[in-house]
């Protein structure tokens, strides 16, 4: 790029169409049919210039992309994410707007709902009503027969889910874009094992009985334990119902059945805020916290002590990952919506967040 750059007399806007035609190798009338749109160009070769005015800093990138959205497929993306309330959600609903207005191999329009609750009767009607509006969905809700029991109406009607973060365990579901869950509730069992204490209770408490990753998370977490004979004796799990008040509610529950046995706690979901509210309240800063959820608030407990780690999901390359996989069906490159990807989880410290 410096070459150009010096070509130019230090100016990026300067970069020549004969300058830009010939890094590509194509001729200076081939730039300017993709710049005036008055003829065909075919689109590998409107990709392939693409590619280089990108690296070069060529002033008429978003020109050349328009070209390419305009004959690329149309296709409706349904996104339907937990609540609101949490700014994670809020956070991976941008970034999919971002990513999909980037897309030039389809000409994506992202419709995205939030559930306002995570029942099972809400999260059908909202897939119904993405349903009516969309030509795939990329779902992230409660693996719930009847759940379970829409997604495969809606494959059958010819509108494909595609689950994100957690999974649902039907057949007609086109595999999953997520973290590798039973990884992540080992590695919060390998925190614990060495932050907890030798012995003494430690509670979980999660979004639900019906999340499929959360409760991979927590059979990852007891198998742990259970294999190395620790002397922590892990309790029943108990709902946070994914809200932090619901999360207080349940550390509360667990202070007053364990005492001062409780030597730990996993928040698995969301609700970490609550959960640290609720130990603050009861003056039990001697408990190990373990969560999952990462915001400017969490980030700020973990950096003063009061959360000693957060295994992070990936949500931005997530929903990165979802929408690049149905782009890649919707544009023809891949005849197939069945894929899994799985995308590292963050773990941070005080030290490193």
């Amino acid at each position: 790029m410096a070459r150009f750059r010096e070509a130019a007399g230090g100016d990026v806007d300067r970069i020549t169409h004969k300058a830009l035609a010939a890094t590509c190798g194509v001729s200076v009338s081939t730039i300017d049919r993709i710049m005036t749109g008055r003829l065909p160009v075919k689109r590998a070769t409107v990709e392939q210039v693409l590619e280089v005015a990108e690296h070069i800093g060529f002033h008429g990138v978003a020109i050349i992309r328009s070209r390419l959205r305009t004959e690329a497929p149309a296709c409706r993306i349904g996104l339907l994410l937990n609540t609101r309330e949490r700014r994670t959600f809020l956070d991976m609903a941008h970034h999919a707007q971002s990513i999909a207005e980037s897309r030039h191999d389809i000409q994506a329009r992202l419709i995205t709902r939030h559930l306002t609750s995570p029942d099972p009767d809400t999260t059908v009607a909202a897939l119904l009503d993405l349903e009516r509006q969309c030509d795939v969905i990329a779902c992230h809700c409660i693996d719930h027969p009847k759940v379970r029991s829409a997604v495969q109406d809606l494959a059958h009607r010819g509108v494909p889910a595609l689950p994100v973060i957690s999974g649902l365990t039907c057949e007609t579901t086109p595999g999953l874009i997520a973290s590798n869950e039973m990884e992540l509730g080992r590695t919060a069992a390998w925190f614990m094992a060495r932050l907890a204490g030798p012995e003494g209770c430690i509670g979980l408490v999660n979004g639900g009985a019906f999340f499929h990753n959360q409760q991979t998370e927590e059979e990852g977490f007891r198998a742990f334990l259970r294999e190395r004979d620790s002397r922590l004796s892990v309790l029943p799990a108990l709902s946070s119902d994914e809200c932090d008040i619901g999360a207080a509610r349940a550390v509360t529950t667990l202070l007053g059945q364990a005492g001062s046995r409780l030597r730990g706690i996993f928040v698995i979901g969301g609700g970490l805020e609550g959960a640290v509210a609720a130990l603050r309240d009861a003056r039990r800063s001697d408990i190990c916290v373990v969560g999952n959820e990462l915001t400017e608030t969490t980030r700020a407990m973990l950096k003063s002590g009061q959360v000693h780690v957060i295994l992070e999901h990936p949500g931005l390359e997530i929903m990165a990952g979802a929408i690049s996989a149905i782009a890649e069906w919707a544009s023809g490159a891949e005849q197939s919506l069945w894929i899994k990807r799985e995308f590292p989880f963050r773990v941070l410290l005080s030290e490193n967040c």
